[in-house]
């Protein structure tokens, strides 16, 4: 981060990404015409819409160089990105507003920022962020039973019980494995020790969401 912010950590963390760090210095000269008109479009191309054309329209009006438009849109985009990935209960509108101040966005450009990011128009920008986040499959049906197997070519394995698992993923699929149930008693302790654990996390106050 660079030493020019006071506060060891903002709404980006403790490391600004470059592509908001020179934002502030790129919207030098902009007027707020034309800043909000980069900020629509910015809006539309983080709801899931092709904004192509309307940004190559705004750049071939606007009097801000090519390459200068080129480190606003990705900045802004960024700064929006990582707003909206945090949840309205741990980010308040007043500390968001503070944290461009500290970046030294001009403050008519904090105020479309802070309508972006907590106006109508977040519930849309959450739901498109969701979809394009990577995520993996979850449970939706999880069916069990106790097997025995009496007949193998293992005699360590002979009347030894082990969990038949089917699992129904939420993209359809159907993933069905054996479980010996000594591994089951090692997952269910280790399960039982991971829950402890974040549990004594949840009781520090220094991760706890201050108001």
């Amino acid at each position: 981060m660079s030493s020019s912010h006071s506060k060891d950590f903002t709404f980006l963390g403790s490391r600004i990404p470059p592509e908001v760090e020179s934002l502030s210095k790129n919207l030098k000269d902009v007027d707020q015409e034309m800043f909000r008109k980069t900020l629509k479009a910015v809006v539309s191309a983080l709801e899931g819409k092709d904004c192509r054309e309307v940004l190559k329209s705004i750049a071939e009006i606007s009097p801000v160089p090519a390459d200068r438009l080129r480190h606003i849109v990705a900045g802004m985009h960024r700064l929006l990105s990582e707003a909206i990935r945090i949840p309205t209960a741990s980010l308040k509108q007043e500390a968001f507003k503070e944290d461009l101040r500290e970046l030294r966005i001009p403050e008519d450009f904090i105020t479309d920022f802070s309508s972006v990011v907590f106006g109508s128009r977040r519930a849309t920008l959450e739901a498109a962020a969701a979809k394009k986040d990577p995520h993996l499959p979850t449970v939706d049906d999880l069916k069990w039973r106790v097997d025995v197997t009496i007949s193998t070519s293992s005699l360590a394995r002979a009347l030894q019980p082990s969990l038949l698992m089917q699992m129904k993923l939420s993209d359809g699929s159907l993933q069905r494995f054996e479980v010996p149930v000594s591994k089951f008693h090692e997952l269910r302790y280790n399960v039982a020790l991971i829950l402890k654990e974040m549990n004594n996390l949840e009781k520090r106050s220094i991760l706890q969401i201050q108001d």
